[in-house]
């Protein structure tokens, strides 16, 4: 009889114990997101997000933010596996973005030649817009790592921003905010 009690509170322990892991996982993941999410340009809806002019792959200048028109702007690198894995996630969100009246822009950066981003933007069959960006634009936009990426509300304020892999779902998410 003492062993089948044992069996029945064996369960319980291995549960807390799944639950506390599961908890140190998540705990762990929040914080390494805020760790490299620290240098973005603040999200506190006072930040204006800086004005740039680029020029396109389309060979059009393409003023940024776009006046009185909410965006997506998605800072990526042609040699950044994880822009390359994550950058289908905001594509597959395009009609929920675009619902909401967002604009999308790809910004590509470290770049070596005009021929290396329109590769990338091949391979990842993109449909939004890609501009040319300089070393100025990622002074500007405090951007310090690959993919990185900003919303911004129609006053052109930053409403949210995340560097890393993001989801379809985090994008969507994020998206909710305005």
């Amino acid at each position: 009889m003492t062993t089948d009690i044992k069996k029945s509170q064996k369960p319980k322990k291995t549960w807390w114990r799944h639950a506390l892991e599961i908890l140190t996982l998540v705990s762990i993941f929040f914080a390494v997101m805020l760790w490299q999410e620290r240098h973005l340009l603040s999200n506190d809806g006072h930040q204006k997000a800086p004005e740039q002019v680029l020029v396109g792959l389309d060979e059009n200048t393409h003023a940024l933010p776009i006046n009185n028109q909410k965006q997506l702007l998605y800072f990526f690198a042609p040699w950044c596996t994880v822009c390359d894995i994550s950058i289908g996630n905001i594509e597959l969100q395009k009609s929920a973005l675009l619902n909401k009246g967002y604009q999308v822009r790809y910004i590509a950066l470290d770049w070596k030649s005009q021929q290396e981003v329109q590769a990338f933007v091949d391979e990842n069959d993109l449909t939004f817009p890609v501009l040319m960006g300089t070393k100025e634009t990622m002074q500007q936009y405090s951007i310090k790592g690959f993919p990185t990426y900003y919303l911004i509300d129609d006053n052109g304020v930053i409403t949210a921003g995340s560097q890393g892999y993001s989801t379809s779902l985090g994008v969507w998410i994020r998206s909710l905010g305005q």
